[in-house]
């Protein structure tokens, strides 16, 4: 009996002298691997020789094959600064874990958790608008990056086409790319607004993507049943058509300045290429979209709403 408590004293003196040396933290009560730490990837290394489910608290994930085994004889650990641990994940021997791996900042004490409360002080930054996919609406977000040197947040949505920029303050965003898919290629198209240019993006192999137009101030981009391809430029009022294997491309809709007239458009948007080749294109700065017929050289007017100069409608 005197020998138990000897060697438990003398486990639990061994502890509390690295947990003071290394600023780490003892996990008592807890399962092996248990949550010890307000940082999820720490989990709790249980002692040799300790009662209780105690240990000490560490990092989860260190690479296997750089933990030595602990001396069988003592359980000492020969290399500086480590510790004997049970880590059944890497050995069924006890290992030798670097404390570093325990320090608090990198697994803060779970007391720190508890104490953990939201402000609900918060503004929206983007949409608040509804549901829907107009420019100041934002639904069925599924990635989100800032960039902070542009001041600028991008947003991508769920079963949207595009990926839309909000500038910080503003109130509607602005469509920064409009995406296509090549199914026969197995190909991204996308308009890259902010470089100018329309570039094609393998989804299987990890290579970089391929300028297939160069100076272009496009708005949209769409495919065809033949893999041409259709791009809505907001500079020249038009619509472009690059056929598969050629460079240049042709004019194949709008293209006589901006206006409203059966053969102009207003700054061109989304477009859209049905069975025969007809083509429908949106005025972003009109409020209509119009039928371009194959080899036509006016639109007919599909549907037309007035947008006054306040953007309300």
């Amino acid at each position: 009996m005197m020998a138990t408590i000897m060697i438990y004293s003398y486990v639990i003196f061994i502890v509390l002298s690295i947990t003071v040396q290394i600023q780490s933290q003892i996990c008592e009560k807890t399962a092996q691997y248990g949550q010890c730490s307000t940082n999820n990837a720490c989990g709790c290394f249980h002692m040799l020789g300790a009662d209780d489910g105690a240990g000490i608290c560490g990092f989860l994930w260190p690479t296997c094959s750089r933990l030595v085994p602990c001396n069988s004889s003592d359980n000492s650990c020969l290399q500086s600064n480590t510790i004997c641990v049970k880590h059944p994940q890497c050995d069924d021997r006890p290992l030798c874990y670097p404390v570093t791996m325990m320090k608090e900042n990198i697994c803060p004490p779970m007391k720190n958790k508890m104490n953990l409360k939201w402000k609900l002080n918060f503004s929206i930054v983007a949409g608040g608008n509804g549901f829907g996919y107009d420019l100041n609406q934002v639904s069925l977000v599924q990635g989100i990056y800032i960039d902070d040197d542009k001041q600028t947040m991008y947003i991508t949505q769920y079963n949207s086409d595009r990926i839309v920029g909000w500038k910080f303050g503003e109130e509607s965003g602005e469509i920064v790319a409009d995406v296509t898919v090549d199914k026969k290629n197995d190909l991204l198209i996308i308009c890259d607004q902010g470089n100018e240019r329309v570039v094609q993006w393998s989804r299987q192999k990890k290579i970089d993507p391929k300028i297939i137009i160069r100076k272009i101030k496009c708005n949209g981009v769409t495919i065809d049943n033949n893999g041409d391809i259709y791009v809505s430029e907001g500079e020249t009022h038009s619509v472009i058509r690059l056929k598969q294997g050629e460079t240049k491309a042709t004019t194949v809709a709008g293209g006589n300045g901006h206006g409203y007239e059966p053969n102009q458009l207003n700054d061109p948007a989304h477009i859209f290429v049905d069975e025969q080749y007809s083509i429908y294109v949106s005025d972003y700065k009109y409020g209509r979209v119009t039928k371009w017929i194959k080899n036509a050289k006016e639109g007919i007017i599909v549907t037309k709403q007035t947008i006054p100069e306040n953007g309300e409608s």
